[in-house]
């Protein structure tokens, strides 16, 4: 049958414990050991990726306002430029306007000068002419 030596099972036993104390030791506390170094490594990469996240999501966020602000401040710019050119083009035709009522006025005022001038013409060389039609009257 089968025969147990009890100082081969204790042999066994102790040199069962004395290798899993060895490879205890050996590799599976500095296998574990690194195991948990690079957890806590991929944990603070996360947290800082996560940090860098909301970090650069702040930033656009500033750089959209920014963009805004700057938007609405070249349309104010822009409407003010706009006036001012309209202001300026409007007092240019209000002269140009005032200049050329100023040459009407002076160009109806001589027109009527000649108009005068031309009706006491006509007045005093209304015999004349009298005269002269009736002679052409006469030859027809």
């Amino acid at each position: 049958m089968l025969d147990i030596s009890f100082w081969l099972l204790v042999l066994t036993a102790i040199i069962l414990f004395v290798l899993i104390f060895y490879l205890n030791n050996t590799l599976y506390r500095p296998l574990l050991g690194f195991m948990d170094k690079r957890d806590r490594m991929i944990n603070e990469d996360k947290e800082s990726l996560q940090k860098s996240n909301s970090e650069v999501e702040e930033s656009l966020k500033k750089a959209e306002d920014e963009i805004i602000k700057a938007k609405a401040e070249a349309a104010k710019i822009k409407e003010s430029e706009i006036s001012k050119a309209k202001e300026s083009a409007m007092a240019e035709i209000e002269k140009v306007k005032a200049e050329f009522d100023k040459k009407y006025e002076l160009f109806t005022k001589e027109l009527h000068e000649e108009r005068e001038s031309l009706k006491k013409s006509l007045k005093s060389n209304v015999a004349s002419y009298k005269d002269l039609f009736s002679s052409k009257l006469k030859n027809i």
